[in-house]
């Protein structure tokens, strides 16, 4: 006898997939209930994971109004710990929840990790697909896991998940809104649904094999190849996606990532078709559809004179600033606007393989006027200067070393930009902000700290007390921001406290604990000079120039045992820069919080491909 939630669910199924059911099997008495939840258990499945991107969603624009709207905290005092309150338990609490969440990581085979909250989502959301996929699979005949189930519903659950795992990988997405995820971090959640996916696809193949490939569901169906098509695609392009083979040759990945995930989106329409629930996977052509079309207007908005023959508009200038290092500078459209620490996007024709092939780099300048390095050359009647958009590079292999060629021989070329992307922290009620970097992580940090003390000045700022950690090889690489960074801490004291650490760890540090990116770089470019010069034009107070590694736990524990008001961390760099950090604020300091100690945010800045 079939249960009441068997007969509520045969309620919802569409009549013509119980027709095109009977026309292709023989009369079964599960075949109803069947239908039933292999229409409606995705339903469900999509609710599970609607409901949790709800409440981070919550979370997260509770916390922007916090942010935004709280009171102002009076000058930073150093001010002693107290006696434990209860009004202090829900600050200790989501502490103690990031320190846990956030900065425990667990190793997954080399030197890649996931921290707990990752590996949480992953069991998770594999956890419910399936459970959705292979809950009830019991005939009235008494057969557990019957395949006539939960095969039909691990192919529909699967079909259903597309649309999410597509807007995950997508740059413009409701998600990243919602969320404040940046894009490049949702990148992760887009591959772990993806390979999800790919296993349920090949669960809904199993079953199908199982109970057999006859009438309708034969081999010889268009729609049965289309599906098998669409599945081994799937599987050629998740294989693709391990991150050796991945990263062995990013831009031919792209290129094999867009087609594969093509063939395997129309195919999986195709075969879904065949049952009448195509509905499941259009979606996501839609999602893709519109990020492109978002992606396109943006350009043309952007880059209106990049057509014109004698424009200038678009004319980017590649200054070299070492073998290693470029800047790349690009008069600003006059439509853009970005956050510190935003990204763009740049094709550039000289040096890019395709019109189509665009890499990300962070936004070094900040969206105020006369923050470019030029502006003091400018007419002093200008009533106002728009900043350009520079970027500070650190040349690898590909792209960024074919730029480097070609800047060489012509530093001017024109620029595609397309941004601005990622969403960066909002530094916005913390009294104290400490920004670490290594190497061209200094992209990051620079913009941040700009902004800080633009803010400070204009008195918009809630932060006391900024600290700015660089380690750097050489320290002739100073004068990758001194341009930037003297006119901006120039007579800024009064208005904020600026402490500027630059660490010149030297060419003996072991590079495979490196917390800078210059590895490859070589002696010789250390021992051409001392770097005196470049050191003597940081000459201001608060700036600090040292030899060797900085004592990051330290740095750590001396801020937030000065600090009573919330600190935010932000780091750029290498991986090992990112977990000494992160190790230090691993202890969770329930009772340190509880008695008035500073609550704690990190926000970790991967380096960007190029």
């Amino acid at each position: 006898m079939a249960s009441p939630i068997s007969d509520s669910l045969s309620n919802f199924v569409p009549d013509k997939v119980i027709a095109i059911t009977k026309a292709s099997q023989t009369p079964d008495p599960d075949r109803k209930l069947r239908i039933a939840q292999a229409v409606n258990y995705p339903n469900r499945a999509w609710f599970c994971v609607a409901a949790f991107i709800g409440l981070v969603s919550i979370c997260h624009f509770l916390t922007l109004f916090y942010r935004t709207t709280r009171r102002r905290r009076s000058p930073r005092t150093a001010t002693p710990r107290g006696v434990a309150s209860l009004s202090r338990l829900p600050s200790a609490l989501m502490n103690t929840f990031r320190a846990f969440a956030f900065r425990t990581t667990i190793p997954i085979g080399g030197s890649y990790t996931l921290n707990v909250a990752e590996v949480f989502l992953t069991a998770a959301y594999t956890t419910i697909i399936f459970v959705w996929s292979l809950v009830n699979a019991t005939s009235t005949k008494g057969v557990k896991y019957d395949p006539k189930y939960w095969g039909n519903m691990a192919g529909n659950v699967a079909s259903a998940q597309l649309p999410l795992m597509t807007a995950l990988g997508t740059k413009n997405n409701i998600i990243s809104f919602l969320t404040g995820v940046s894009f490049d971090k949702l990148n992760y959640l887009h591959r772990m649904s993806a390979r999800a996916i790919c296993v349920l696809l090949w669960v809904h193949a199993a079953g199908r094999i199982k109970v057999g490939m006859v009438g309708s569901f034969s081999w010889a169906h268009p729609w049965i190849q289309a599906g098998l098509l669409g599945s081994t695609s799937f599987s050629l392009l998740c294989i693709m996606a391990i991150r050796p083979l991945r990263d062995r040759n990013y831009e031919i990945f792209l290129i094999i990532h867009f087609l594969m995930a093509f063939i395997t989106l129309l195919a999986g329409y195709f075969h879904a078709q065949g049952i009448l629930v195509g509905y499941y996977v259009w979606p996501a052509f839609v999602v893709w559809a519109l990020d492109r079309a978002i992606r396109m207007i943006r350009i043309i908005v952007h880059n209106a004179g990049f057509f014109q023959k004698r424009s200038t508009q678009q004319l980017g200038r590649v200054d070299v600033l070492s073998p290693h290092f470029i800047r790349i500078a690009v008069p600003r459209p006059a439509h853009l606007h970005w956050l510190p620490g935003q990204s763009a996007y740049l094709t550039i024709p000289g040096a890019s393989k395709s019109p189509f092939e665009a890499h990300p780099f962070t936004i070094s300048t900040i969206d105020v006027p006369g923050t470019g390095p030029d502006d003091a050359e400018k007419d002093e009647g200008s009533r106002r200067s728009l900043p350009e958009l520079a970027f500070l590079v650190r040349v690898r292999s590909g792209f960024t070393k074919r730029l480097l060629n070609v800047a060489v021989k012509d530093q001017l070329m024109k620029v595609i930009v397309d941004g601005p992307y990622s969403s960066p922290p909002l530094l916005r009620g913390f009294e104290t902000v400490v920004l670490v970097a290594g190497g061209s992580g200094v992209a990051f940090t620079l913009p941040l700290l700009l902004d800080l003390i633009h803010r400070a000045r204009l008195d918009e700022s809630d932060c006391t007390r900024v600290v700015f950690v660089w380690a750097i090889r050489d320290p002739r690489h100073i004068e990758w921001i001194a341009d930037a960074l003297i006119p901006a801490i120039a007579g800024a004291q009064d208005k904020i406290s600026i402490d500027i650490r630059v660490y010149v760890t030297g060419v003996a540090e072991d590079d495979a604990q490196s917390w800078d990116d210059d590895t490859n770089e070589g002696d010789e470019e250390v021992k051409a000079g001392d770097g005196s010069s470049s050191a003597k034009r940081l000459n201001y107070p608060g700036v600090a120039i040292e030899e060797g590694r900085p004592d990051l736990k330290c740095l750590v524990e001396d801020e937030i045992v000065q600090s009573s008001g919330a600190i935010s961390f932000n780091v750029c760099g290498t991986h090992a820069l990112a977990h000494a950090v992160q190790s230090a604020l691993k202890p969770p300091r329930f009772l340190d919080v509880l008695r008035g100690g500073p609550a704690v945010i990190l926000h970790i800045e991967s380096f960007g491909s190029g």
